[in-house]
């Protein structure tokens, strides 16, 4: 008989966490004392939506009104607090306390960790977590003193000024894009952006740089920060940061030309908030209902791929945009998969085109669905200017992204959508790392397998 006890897969642990955190988080959003009318929630899906957005770091959430002025200090506090703990992780911040005091952990549990964070030092996975949230508050730190000078001076008073440039440090750090302004995020010119629309030039440009500011350190990866403060020349940077730091760069310059051009050269500012906002945050400088056709195909384009891995961004991850790239070029001119002075094993670029396979079909069951649930939605009645299509197909694109922007049918979606967004929001968030490693045991056939079949090749194409 086998005593052993059985361990829970630790994949499936961080799947949990994060549902308990949501449904946590739903309950305290359903609560008079975080509502400003200081009744119940009309309904149980709203404040379920907004707690799957917040801990998902999505930014997408269903009250018209936005959260600024439909939650309480009570309410937007919980939200913060979600945005907070998906970004992170609950399982690395309850490692950061637990070890906080110096309590020495088995190599079980840092095994499990390791797993968990995605770490593959063991025996430094504890030195590992705390850099992530000391790196993490460093940055929220920044923003927060970099918010200052806007907030104190534009908002009503101080304790105000000191909240909004918290939670917005927060929110753009964490990739999360909710923000207290009303309706309409950075948009200038629309009805419910009084607080936008009310600051000088000179502030809301800043305000606008230093959130871009934000939502590249937080998607760029924790461990390409780690290296760059390590103080090391260029050639000693990892592998995985040298990838990091080349796609992001040709994401958001590429970003940047496409947005510039497809809107007839409008705003180079709007073009580059454009470029980095879409790489999964959520706030928006521009109307995103009234982006061209070639701009909201390129927009679901970033969204898709997003940010680098072991960062606050979603997405399938540019590295995964990468090796598919590189093995389409090598394969083309006939030679091995390398890059960088390295060669990438096979199962790497089976991983990642199952991945994005995996992640467009999810995309276009969605759609589908939400299609279906949609049938009585009637666009123009809302006053939106796309068609019902592409409307949809730019929202499921978003949570799968946990990206947040939104062509505006967000709170009109009937319950069967709302649904179906969440689910994408929670696929999207923890999908492209997640789900791979807990189906990963299954998918080493060669461990396993006592026997080989003979090879065969066969046309393709």
């Amino acid at each position: 008989m086998n005593n052993q006890k059985k361990t829970l897969n630790p994949y499936l642990l961080v799947i949990l966490s994060f549902i308990v955190f949501i449904f946590v988080g739903a309950l305290l959003l359903f609560m008079p004392f975080c509502r400003t009318d200081g009744h119940f929630a009309p309904n149980f899906i709203d404040p379920l939506f907004l707690a799957t957005s917040a801990t998902c770091v999505t930014g997408l959430n269903s009250f018209k009104e936005g959260i600024g002025t439909e939650l309480t200090f009570a309410g937007q506090l919980v939200v913060m607090i979600l945005i907070q703990i998906g970004g992170l992780g609950f399982i690395t911040l309850l490692t950061f306390f637990v070890t906080l005091f110096s309590r020495k952990l088995q190599f079980k549990d840092r095994l499990l960790i390791s797993l968990m964070v995605n770490s593959e030092d063991v025996a430094e996975v504890v030195i590992f977590v705390r850099k992530i949230i000391i790196i993490s508050a460093s940055f929220e730190l920044l923003g927060f003193l970099l918010g200052l000078p806007v907030f104190l001076t534009c908002c009503d008073n101080v304790p105000q000024g000191i909240w909004y440039s918290l939670f917005h440090s927060v929110s753009a750090y964490n990739n999360a894009g909710f923000d207290l302004f009303g309706n309409a995020s950075l948009i200038r010119g629309l009805g419910g952006a009084e607080f936008v629309n009310n600051l000088p030039n000179w502030a809301y440009y800043y305000m606008c740089s230093y959130i871009m500011f934000l939502i590249i350190a937080g998607g760029i990866s924790f461990v390409v920060v780690m290296d760059i403060f390590a103080k090391r020349k260029l050639k000693q940077f990892r592998v995985f940061t040298k990838i990091s730091l080349l796609m992001t760069a040709v994401l958001l310059s590429v970003g940047f030309l496409a947005f510039l051009i497809s809107e007839g050269f409008k705003s180079p500012f709007d073009a580059l908030f454009q470029s980095v906002t879409c790489r999964t945050a959520g706030f928006a400088t521009v109307n995103q209902d009234n982006l061209s056709v070639v701009s909201k195909a390129f927009s679901c384009f970033l969204m898709f791929f997003g940010g680098n891995p072991l960062g606050t961004a979603g997405g399938v991850k540019t590295t995964t945009l990468y090796i598919i790239v590189l093995a389409m070029v090598c394969y083309l001119t006939g030679r091995r998969v390398t890059s960088f002075h390295r060669r990438y094993p096979n199962e790497v670029i089976v991983k990642a085109m199952s991945l994005v396979l995996l992640a467009v079909t999810t995309i276009f069951v969605a759609f589908f669905a939400m299609n279906a649930f949609e049938a009585k939605l009637d666009v123009e009645a809302i006053g939106l200017s796309s068609t019902k299509s592409s409307a949809l197909i730019y929202e499921v694109f978003s949570a799968f992204g946990t990206v947040g922007v939104s062509a505006g049918v967000t709170p009109y979606l009937s319950l069967g959508s709302k649904i179906v967004i969440c689910i994408l929001m929670f696929i999207g968030r923890l999908g492209p790392i997640t789900f791979f490693q807990l189906l990963g045991s299954k998918m080493r056939f060669d461990e396993k397998s006592k026997y080989h079949f003979v090879e065969e090749d066969f046309l393709i194409g």
